[in-house]
């Protein structure tokens, strides 16, 4: 992540232990500070508030493994209207490309989303 631009927000991820720095040696030999995610699932959370909000990239990203868990947790995230239309369009991705990587466990983690709302419904 770019430091300049969002310093205050990376200090206080760093004290609640979101992000880390590393230093390295810049593009002219200076020191320059690094900044990471501590764990994946950080990252996909942040990456789960661009998607909730733009719902268009949830199906521009379909083939892209780096936001397989993203789409696990739209699977609990989204209304589940908006949650069986992916599940759709998941499934569809699937059959056109022989990658069931994603589709398989979003079908299951929203099957069992159902259920927990049937059970609590009864």
């Amino acid at each position: 992540m770019p430091e300049a631009q969002f310093l205050e927000e990376l200090l206080g991820m760093e004290r609640h232990k979101m992000v880390v720095s590393r230093q390295t040696n810049g593009s002219e030999g200076k020191p320059a500070r690094e900044w990471f995610f501590r764990h994946d699932k950080i990252a996909e959370f942040f990456i789960l508030q661009t998607f909730l909000e733009h719902p268009e990239q949830q199906e521009q990203h379909l083939g892209d493994p780096r936001f397989r868990g993203v789409y696990f947790m739209l699977a609990s995230f989204l209304k589940l209207e908006d949650a069986i239309a992916l599940r759709e369009m998941l499934i569809q991705y699937a059959a056109d490309t022989k990658d069931h990587t994603v589709s398989d466990t979003f079908v299951h983690l929203l099957r069992s989303r159902k259920i927990e709302l049937t059970q609590a419904a009864a």
